[in-house]
């Protein structure tokens, strides 16, 4: 995307980021009720857009090898997908957890390096950097508030103590620490090459993932940092130049999508709240559905990286 693009978003996401710091130092914590309908009203109003104009993508990959068939071909590749996903969790739980927790952190070492890196991805100080950065949304939060987020994966598989959830967290507290000590490594050799951005930024998601809730801090990195860097890269990718004309053809492609997937989240958490409770309807709703939107978008985003590769 263009320099003064990912320059503009990292300044505003500090911003948003510092004053939501500031104001969560200054009140009480949420109420969890409150805590989980924040949650999920900035996943689906602010997260999933950046997703729902996969079918840009779609029609490159799609069109040429089945025509005017190509919506019909991609919904099928793309839900079947997302389908897959959600019986993995109906049929073994702690898979799912676990596969989505390992690619989200891929996918988000690559998109959140994009735009701004230390090393060339292709080498060992690379894949170091990539892994840093991706891991920091999970790690960060299971690291600082192992009982909240024990909790919260206790939640996502029936039938599991939150205690013990909590103590297995615990007991990674060595690599958590060793984590940390990395993250802090990364920063200082950011500043010692010049770039204060990338010290910023990084000092920034640490100060929200340490003084916000796992779910905020975890909406937040989402909403703020990871979708719309990711959406203006695809405002950029569709040779677009001037920000305002790209935001409002990007909001029109990603309205209807980004509609019919809260319509289906709705009445899942419709199906889901009698037996499981609102709150932790909620709580599957929002990271189930992730999950399920998260294969067929990374796998879009491979497959795409794959074809330009080959030509």
């Amino acid at each position: 995307m263009p320099e003064g693009w990912a320059a503009a978003h990292t300044r505003l996401a500090l911003g948003v980021s510092a004053a939501t710091v500031a104001l969560a130092l200054m009140l009480p914590p949420p109420d969890p009720a409150l805590e989980l309908a924040l949650l999920a009203a900035l996943i689906g109003l602010l997260g999933l857009p950046h997703g729902a104009v996969d079918h840009l993508q779609g029609r490159v990959l799609f069109a040429p090898r089945f025509g005017r068939a190509w919506p019909a071909a991609f919904a099928a590749a793309y839900v079947g997908a997302a389908a897959l996903v959600v019986a993995a969790w109906i049929l073994w739980p702690p898979a799912l957890l676990a596969g989505f927790l390992a690619l989200a952190a891929a996918h988000f070492g690559s998109e959140d390096t994009a735009a701004a890196r230390l090393a060339r991805p292709e080498t060992p100080a690379g894949v170091l950097e990539s892994t840093l950065r991706g891991v920091l949304p999970i790690g960060l939060p299971v690291t600082l508030h192992p009982a909240a987020t024990g909790a919260h994966f206790a939640a996502l598989l029936p039938g599991t103590d939150p205690g013990t959830m909590t103590r297995l967290l615990d007991a990674l507290a060595p690599l958590g620490l060793a984590y940390l000590i990395g993250l802090a490594a990364y920063a200082v050799a950011a500043g010692l090459r010049g770039r204060p951005g990338l010290v910023l930024e990084t000092a920034g998601l640490a100060a929200v993932f340490a003084v916000l809730t796992p779910l905020l801090a975890f909406a937040l990195y989402f909403c703020v940092w990871h979708a719309p860097r990711h959406s203006l890269a695809v405002i950029a990718g569709q040779g677009e130049t001037h920000l305002a004309r790209g935001v409002r053809g990007f909001v029109r492609a990603a309205a209807p999508l980004t509609g019919v997937t809260l319509a289906l989240a709705g009445a899942a958490w419709l199906l889901r709240r009698p037996p499981a409770g609102a709150e932790t309807a909620t709580l599957e709703v929002v990271f189930i559905g992730l999950a399920a939107l998260t294969v067929p978008h990374v796998g879009l985003a491979a497959a795409r990286h794959f074809v330009s590769a080959r030509i």
